[in-house]
């Protein structure tokens, strides 16, 4: 039994689902996602499991005794608590698109195995008696940061998998393997939904290692396709040491990532032709809509934004020295409100646009008395 194993069998979550199978087969394993992320030490509270040794009437009837909800087309995954269960199965191409596939059951590890996307995510462990199984050498890619496909003709079958490698890419900082990349440039997504390819990018756009799958979308030639952009190798390098650098936490949410801030440095630098057509969270209109500066902020940059909002709050607040500088001004949690007398301005006459201009001339005004008082009393 491996170390993972025997923690897997430990596992208290498993043990009712290994109590409520017993009578019928010890072939149950975590599959997928569950086992790479817990040889790579994350904490596993969701469990993918792949049931052997049932027959399919069979397991939809354990299903409905115990309130199982199936989901799927051709062969049901149940979800019930933090359990996936499903069976075993194979999967062909018949026709176009990514629901033209035949399903069949099939009782054997290694063949059901084969459809997964890539090595690391093809490894199994057995929730009865910790055994591991891995038959396309998962492992060894898992412990050197590899991305490999597992067959050729399986891989081309799902164009998605080209996404999905690109956001695994930016989520474990893993490289993709040179005849992987090889065959992801030989074919195209123009198959896929704007649905699932949002779906991947969202993906992408929470990860830690955005600067990675960056790279990649411009290596696989999908920053055109995707968002309109054609870029040099000297920019798209240059834009990921910038993806590298500034990370935009959500307020209150510590350590998770604003994922609106790769499309608006995206858009800040280069300018997406086709922002709106990608279909997004309305959110995302922030992207395009918030104010951008390609160098440093000044101070004075900074009050004048917040004028309108609270800087904690802006996609551009995305380092520890511009947190710090929206602190000690006093607007990163406060908007910046001078008294503005607007009875003066009407009074004076002013009219229709003018009224605004002279606003902002105030405005102005009073940012730059603000700033030199703070000046003087440094």
């Amino acid at each position: 039994m491996s170390k993972i194993g025997s923690k897997i069998c430990k596992n208290k979550n498993l043990k009712w689902l290994r109590d409520f199978l017993a009578p019928y087969t010890k072939r149950a394993y975590i599959v997928g996602g569950c086992v790479r992320d817990a040889m790579l030490g994350k904490k596993i509270s969701d469990f993918d499991v792949e049931i052997y040794g049932i027959e399919p009437a069979k397991f939809d009837a354990l299903m409905a005794q115990i309130g199982a909800c199936g989901v799927g087309k051709n062969y049901f995954v149940y979800k019930f608590k933090n359990f996936d269960l499903s069976l075993p199965r194979t999967e062909n191409k018949t026709g176009e698109g990514h629901k033209a596939f035949e399903v069949a059951y099939s009782d054997d590890e290694r063949a059901a195995s084969l459809r997964r996307d890539f090595t690391v995510n093809a490894m199994m462990i057995n929730i009865f008696d910790g055994s591991f199984l891995d038959f396309y050498g998962g492992e060894r890619d898992l412990k050197r940061g590899i991305l490999r496909h597992i067959d050729d003709e399986k891989f081309a079958e799902d164009s998605l998998r080209i996404l999905r490698a690109v956001q695994f890419s930016a989520r474990l900082n893993f490289r993709i393997a040179r005849e992987s990349l090889g065959l992801m440039k030989r074919l195209s997504i123009s198959d896929l939904s704007r649905e699932r390819i949002n779906g991947e990018l969202m993906k992408l756009f929470g990860a830690k290692f955005q600067e990675v799958g960056f790279l990649y979308l411009y290596k696989l030639g999908l920053l055109g396709k995707i968002f309109g952009l054609n870029l040099s190798r000297a920019e798209a390098e240059k834009f990921a040491a910038k993806l590298k650098s500034a990370v935009k936490f959500l307020p209150k949410q510590n350590g998770k990532k604003d994922e609106r801030e790769f499309l608006y440095l995206l858009n800040g630098f280069f300018g997406i032709k086709n922002f709106y057509d990608l279909g997004l969270p309305k959110s995302f209109e922030a992207c395009v809509k918030e104010p951008f500066f390609a160098c440093r902020p000044s101070d004075k940059d900074l009050l004048k934004i917040a004028l309108d909002k609270l800087l904690k709050s802006w996609l551009g607040l995305n380092s520890p020295s511009l947190i710090k500088r929206a602190k000690n001004l006093g607007v990163y949690e406060a908007k910046f409100e001078p008294t503005i007398d607007t009875a003066e301005i009407l009074k004076l006459g002013f009219k229709g646009a003018a009224i605004g201009a002279e606003i902002r001339r105030r405005q102005d005004i009073a940012i730059d008395k603000f700033l030199n008082e703070k000046s003087s009393c440094a």
